[in-house]
């Protein structure tokens, strides 16, 4: 099978379509027999003779996110030609809240300007279009069970969980480091899975109580390291970086955190928990419907601060046992999740949707 991956990130973006597009692509040209390509939102939009070449040699098209303008009419041109295209997209938009930087996109339909001018109106709205461009689709590839649901009314939904790339993060050193360092790493998108999930009291409290505790938050939102209710010597904040120099930022936390909150953050995936577990680090969780069924390799808990401050206590006072429990089974876990082990997986579900959309439009298929 010929994969075309069509990404949405910029390159000062770049995170979510390395999990959906690049890491899946990497595995997939492993594999004897199959090929995948990566292609721009922008180049397939445009339809110029590079985009044109890798379109007419792929069997399925993936178009990741953002299903809006013109990239609706590119679809509609190689679904004529026969091709297989498939929506991807892993945020649940329909519930995006107002903290998130996307929302104006998303849920005003306001297009912000680069020269700061007043932003302009969208019309049809994303979202609208965006809804339109899933019945236009053969289906669509989510990461996470909710969403599936959400949008199965639409469209086929599949279910395709993020996968681990394991060369960017086995032989990763633990970083040296004084103390005891609480971490969490993510996007602009996560403010309220802070403020409103019981964690921020949760973490008073216990840098109160063991002062060898310091909280690290990685991705550059000042807003959470603000909202921490903690000393300055206490929290610390870094900014973004490449995908390639992540796992040494992992590398020095002693615990992860990965709390959730809303139906908004339900939708999301699993990918905070997986990665402390590949890279043997205890983590505490919010009880979710993301994380269901890895109760056995972490702690999850409820949204209340008391319960956050027992299991990061449980941790911090008995680190050694916590790490060398995390080396055991929760690794191995993660190491079954790897994109290698699962490249047959994601090309077998692209496989099923071409083989429906064959059954469903041979007469559509025409040659260029």
């Amino acid at each position: 099978m010929r994969v075309l991956y069509v990404y949405a990130d910029t390159p000062v973006e770049w995170n979510c379509s390395e999990w959906r597009c690049a890491v899946p692509a990497r595995a997939i040209n492993r594999l004897p027999g199959h090929s995948a390509e990566l292609l721009s939102l922008a180049d397939f939009a445009r339809d110029e003779p590079q985009a044109r070449e890798l379109c007419d040699a792929a069997d399925v098209i993936v178009v990741q996110r953002t299903l809006v303008g013109p990239v609706l009419q590119a679809i509609e041109r190689w679904k004529a030609r026969g091709k297989t295209l498939i929506a991807d997209f892993d945020d649940a938009y329909h519930l995006m809240p107002p903290t998130n930087p996307s929302f104006a996109f998303w849920r005003e339909g306001r297009a912000l300007r680069f020269d700061g001018g007043p932003a302009e109106r969208i019309d049809p709205p994303p979202l609208q279009q965006f809804r339109a461009g899933l019945r236009l689709v053969h289906a669509a590839t989510v990461p996470a069970r909710l969403l599936a649901q959400d949008y199965s009314h639409l469209t086929s939904v599949h279910l395709v969980p993020n996968y681990l790339d394991l060369e960017k993060y086995l032989g990763v050193p633990r970083q040296a480091h004084e103390g005891i360092v609480i971490g969490w790493g993510g996007s602009l998108s996560h403010l309220r899975s802070f403020t409103e999930s019981g964690v921020l009291l949760a973490l008073k409290r216990v840098c109160r109580d063991r002062p060898q505790v310091r909280v690290v938050i990685n991705g550059g939102d000042r807003r959470i390291f603000d909202e921490l209710p903690l000393p300055r010597a206490q929290k610390e904040l870094r900014p973004w970086v490449p995908y390639s120099r992540w796992p040494r930022q992992l590398a020095e936390y002693d615990i992860g955190l990965a709390p959730l909150f809303g139906a908004y953050d339900l939708r999301r995936s699993w990918i905070k928990p997986l990665e402390y577990m590949v890279m043997k680090i205890p983590w505490v969780a919010t009880r979710a419907a993301p994380y269901e069924g890895l109760a056995p390799y972490g702690k999850l808990v409820e949204n209340r601060p008391r319960d956050w401050e027992q299991a990061l206590l449980q941790i911090i006072d008995d680190l050694p046992t916590q790490r060398a429990a995390a080396a055991g089974e929760p690794y191995r876990f993660a190491l079954a999740q790897s994109v290698d082990r699962n490249a047959d997986s994601i090309l077998a579900t692209y496989e099923s949707i071409a083989q429906s959309a064959r059954l469903a439009e041979p007469s559509l298929v025409l040659h260029p």
